[in-house]
């Protein structure tokens, strides 16, 4: 069986630091190194950590002196010193069930193309206690998530990777190094979101293997790095689900080149394109709503760039933004019969 790195990055979670190396250490799978990492926190987490220096399984411990200020940095740093074929990101805040290695592995070597292995994870608040599972998450996306299953990695772009990140947390996840390697490591300009754009990457090469049981815990604490006032937190989303689907495209568009499922990925290329539009529209009327017509005027206009039907997009959106809500209608029936005509 395969060896795995687990890598602990952690920053001021020293709370939670026990239990996520207990549950490391207490795998039914055994075959791994954990490689801790410490970004310059400020709390107790080194105390903790010495108690498992000396652990067998206890491969490298680093403590920065200087905070990085992405959890990603952390992640490129640690599979430096990986010595396994695959890498589990073990966040320092949640922890698993003691049969996660066992299952996501068997279920990884189930073909030497599978690049992503990860099963389904349950909410916990702050002490522990279960608030959810993510299957909710992906329930508007059929009942595929309800079993185990294997799928080519571009499918699982197009049918569910490309509307929004299907695999929500990190911990429930193991990926090979060799294809982390060979698709540019994580993007260290990405502060948030970053595992989204490496799973995209990831599965341009490969197939993914899901395993439907709960086996990991995602603490959903409210230590949120998200400004605070809801207005903030949906513009924030907004420009950063744009942000990220822009670095999808551009680097789709360097797959492009290569023969190898080319029309795989010109075709991935126009319905993240699709997406993006629709997402600058969001904004658009969000800023609207929120009575800024000016800057809902400028996102309106860079919808446009990633659409097809610019001239019928450019109309629909302008009534969205500058009339009035009665008035909207009356554009959106004129625009339904020029369309017509011109079929």
């Amino acid at each position: 069986m395969p060896k795995i790195s687990v890598i602990i990055p952690n920053y001021n979670y020293a709370i939670y630091l026990k239990q996520r190396i207990e549950s490391v250490i207490n795998q039914t799978y055994q075959d791994f190194e954990v490689i801790i990492l410490d970004d310059h926190s400020t709390d107790n987490s080194k105390s903790i950590i010495e108690e498992y220096k000396n652990h067998p399984k206890i491969k490298k411990i680093v403590y920065y002196e200087a905070n990085s200020g992405s959890p990603f940095i952390q992640w490129n740093k640690g599979i430096e010193y990986a010595t396994g074929e695959w890498i589990w990101i073990a966040e320092a805040d949640d922890y698993a069930d003691k049969h996660f290695l066992e299952k996501v592995i068997k279920n990884g070597i189930e073909s030497n193309d599978i690049v992503i292995s990860y099963c389904q994870s349950l909410k916990t608040d702050s002490m522990g206690n279960i608030a959810g599972s993510w299957n909710d998450w992906t329930k508007d996306l059929g009942c595929i998530f309800d079993n185990n299953f294997i799928i080519d990695g571009l499918s699982y772009i197009e049918k569910f990777l490309y509307f929004k990140n299907t695999i929500p947390n990190a911990s429930g996840v193991i990926f090979r190094k060799k294809a982390f390697i060979e698709v540019g490591r994580t993007d260290i300009d990405v502060k948030y979101c970053a595992d989204w754009l490496l799973w995209l990457k990831l599965l341009t090469i490969g197939k993914l293997a899901f395993c439907a049981e709960n086996l990991n815990y995602f603490r959903d604490h409210q230590l949120s790095v998200i400004a605070s006032s809801n207005r903030e937190k949906e513009l924030f989303i907004y420009k950063y689900d744009i942000f990220l689907r822009k670095k999808f495209i551009a680097f789709l568009k360097t797959k492009i080149h290569s023969k190898k499922n080319l029309g795989s990925f010109l075709y991935l290329v126009e319905i993240f394109k699709h997406q993006l539009s629709i997402e600058c529209e969001a904004e658009a009327i969000f800023l609207r709503d929120n009575g800024e017509k000016r800057h809902a005027l400028y996102h309106m206009i860079r919808a446009l760039k990633y659409t097809n039907q610019k001239k019928r997009i450019f109309c629909a959106l302008l009534s969205k933004i500058l009339l009035p809500k009665s008035a909207r209608h009356l554009v959106k029936s004129y625009l339904i019969k020029k369309q017509k005509k011109g079929m």
